[in-house]
């Protein structure tokens, strides 16, 4: 199977991928009206190697679909380069939610029991933050869908009569949010010994008080919404800074909230659990020790995947003859590519 190396910039020039482009709403591109507080100086670029393998391919199988998630381009995560293995077969759709990237296959009567899907990215990451940032709010963002619930993300009676009595007497959305994340940094605890933990369900939160960077930031995005902010979950990767290379175990998730004045403000919650230090920072900022790779919950995949709505998007999917199939081996690795300062405490 060969391999095809190209710069970001090459895949426009594709056709099947310049029509998926052209037709992506423009909040998802890099918008340069948005008022992100970005630090050039503290950045980290990293090669991200997302790897998985289909494994026992039925051996009639007529048709094989797979989804996975591909990293977007933000002001502060530049997608430098991109090598994918396979090309044949790869084009790039949109969820029509939340307008996250995803590359897909369509693979008829594969005749290999396995297959290996592979891309490289080279990314740089910036630290950024909506501190000191401008006042003028973002552009062209729909934040109707950012105040309703999601299936597992509830704004029940019980979330609501919380969030009043959290934020009672607080009269700006900063102060709000902050009650917020006060609170869930105060009464959730950093705990993957309990089963059901990293479904990012609010109601077992405010049950057990307990879970991990999903949970934490469920219920904090349930308290907001219900306090009438709009607020969104951030999926993404963290990166070791202790290592300059190695594995990836997992996903790792943040929340933003918008505020008038100073548009997305980005809070890590459980990050801000596990490092008491930096408790005050990760309100307002996020460094650059992590890659986004999709936003929002219930996702529904495109082009018409057989299944309901995703929690969250962050593993491959995979269909043999229109049933999901399980049978994935995920690997995940980063590798520094230059010296990188230690974030800053803005």
């Amino acid at each position: 199977m060969r391999k095809i190396f190209f710069i970001v910039s090459f895949l426009a020039g594709i056709g099947a991928w310049l029509i998926a482009w052209a037709n992506v709403p423009q909040s998802r591109l890099v918008d340069t009206s948005t008022p992100l507080s970005v630090n050039r100086e503290r950045s980290r670029t990293v090669d991200f190697n997302y790897e998985f393998i289909i494994e026992d391919i039925p051996e009639h199988t007529k048709e094989l679909r797979v989804w996975f998630p591909y990293l977007p381009e933000t002001p502060y995560q530049e997608i430098q380069e991109i090598d994918i293995e396979p090309q044949e077969n790869a084009t790039i759709s949109y969820d029509k939610t939340y307008h996250n990237k995803i590359l897909n296959y369509r693979m008829t009567s594969p005749q290999n029991s396995s297959l290996k899907f592979h891309v490289r990215y080279r990314v740089k990451r910036f630290e950024y933050s909506n501190k000191n940032a401008s006042s003028r709010a973002l552009l062209n963002e729909d934040l109707y869908k950012y105040l309703q619930a999601d299936r597992l993300v509830t704004i029940s009676p019980k979330i609501k009569e919380m969030a009043k009595e959290i934020t009672q007497a607080k009269t700006t959305t900063i102060d709000k949010a902050r009650a917020i994340y006060d609170y869930v940094f105060k009464n959730v605890s950093y705990d993957k010994t309990i089963p059901g933990w990293g479904n990012g369900d609010t109601e077992r939160v405010c049950l057990l008080k307990a879970g991990n960077c999903t949970d934490f930031h469920s219920l904090f995005i349930s308290l907001a919404r219900a306090s009438g902010i709009p607020a969104k979950f951030v999926m993404g990767v963290p990166l070791s800074n202790d290592k300059k290379e190695g594995e990836i175990l997992g996903y790792h998730c943040w929340a933003e909230f918008y505020d008038e004045q100073l548009g997305w403000v980005p809070v890590d919650i459980s990050e801000a659990w596990k490092n008491k230090s930096k408790y005050g920072y990760y309100f307002g900022a996020i460094g650059a020790d992590r890659l986004e790779i999709s936003i929002g919950r219930d996702i529904v995949l495109e082009p018409n995947a057989n299944t309901e709505p995703l929690n969250y998007f962050f593993y491959p999917y995979v269909e043999v003859d229109g049933k999901k199939f399980l049978q994935i081996k995920t690997s995940f690795r980063f590798k520094d590519v230059n010296m990188r300062k230690e974030v800053s405490k803005l």
